[in-house]
């Protein structure tokens, strides 16, 4: 059986929940711990691959919490030792990306950032309740197949049609979790 992640950059495929997706999280957690420790406080598996139970784009979405931002250029170098290249800020003001993989097969993404930064509240609450609420997590199943038949070759539509139904879970998980 061939590796589980992978999806080339743009495109959109959607995978049934794979026990080895914690795996490939456990693995990277353990080479970024090891490589750029001095300044981690936290590094969490976010997004599907993070859900029992969700189909998801076989990408591993990890988010990480360091101690400082003016510590992103002294994490850059480590972290390309073990693969990771460094996207900048992506149009979100101080969360930056790290990507893993080739442009054809994309497997990790990385968002660093500090601990309380609105996008690491917002990913952490979104994953706890999907956990949590399977109904939910149906219906964000079911929408996304619905998007994949859409917008199969347009990741940035894809994505723009989740939005929605992704804020609208963030505010019931604020009240509910």
């Amino acid at each position: 059986m061939g590796l589980m992640i992978g999806l080339k950059r743009g495109t959109v495929l959607l995978k049934p929940y794979n026990l080895q997706w914690k795996d490939f999280f456990k693995q990277e957690k353990e080479l970024m711990s090891a490589v750029i420790a001095d300044f981690l406080v936290d590094i969490q598996h976010i997004g599907s691959t993070a859900i029992p139970n969700s189909v998801a784009k076989p990408i591993i979405d990890i988010a990480v919490a360091i101690d400082s931002l003016d510590n992103i250029e002294k994490i850059i170098i480590p972290l390309k030792n073990v693969g990771f290249i460094y996207r900048g800020e992506q149009g979100i003001p101080d969360r930056h990306m790290f990507v893993k993989g080739g442009e054809n097969y994309r497997t990790h993404h990385l968002h660093v950032m500090l601990k309380g930064h609105y996008e690491w509240d917002k990913h952490i609450l979104f994953r706890d309740f999907l956990r949590k609420y399977p109904k939910e997590l149906e219906q964000y199943s079911e929408l996304k197949q619905k998007l994949f038949l859409k917008y199969g070759n347009d990741r940035e539509k894809y994505t723009e049609g989740k939005s929605d139904f992704i804020q609208n879970i963030i505010e019931k998980a604020k009240s509910k979790l």
